[in-house]
């Protein structure tokens, strides 16, 4: 959301909304200790940091990848992404790998992931 340099985005697992994070992932104090507070004692700090906030300014054709039970990053993280781009009209695809964590494991998911980047980055450059 901060630059048009780039002809596709891809991401995985990644983190939309850090105030919806802060109350859903299995590292509770993890962003308290980072952004030196909760997300009422530091909303600036939450928002500004938060990819979801800029989306309004993104065009680039995203690629959203997501294990369906992942702690970490809980996939709420990737479907509000998902669905704010949607929304704007920007090219998105999101997949959720079924019974997959923060990493793909089974091999069968990790070679469906690399074959969706390369397709992806060569449908767009």
């Amino acid at each position: 959301g901060q630059t048009t340099r780039f002809k596709a985005a891809a991401t995985g697992a990644g983190l939309s909304n850090l105030i919806s994070m802060w109350g859903t992932n299995d590292i509770p104090t993890a962003l308290d200790d980072y952004f030196s507070g909760t997300p009422v004692e530091q909303t600036d700090r939450y928002v500004k940091m938060s990819p979801l906030f800029y989306v309004k300014n993104v065009t680039t054709p995203t690629l959203i990848l997501h294990g369906e039970i992942d702690p970490r990053v809980p996939t709420g993280q990737g479907y509000e992404m998902y669905h704010a781009l949607k929304r704007r009209g920007v090219e998105t695809v999101m997949v959720v790998y079924p019974r997959t964590k923060h990493g793909p494991e089974e091999p069968k998911f990790v070679l469906d992931i690399m074959r969706r980047h390369v397709e992806w980055v060569s449908k767009h450059i």
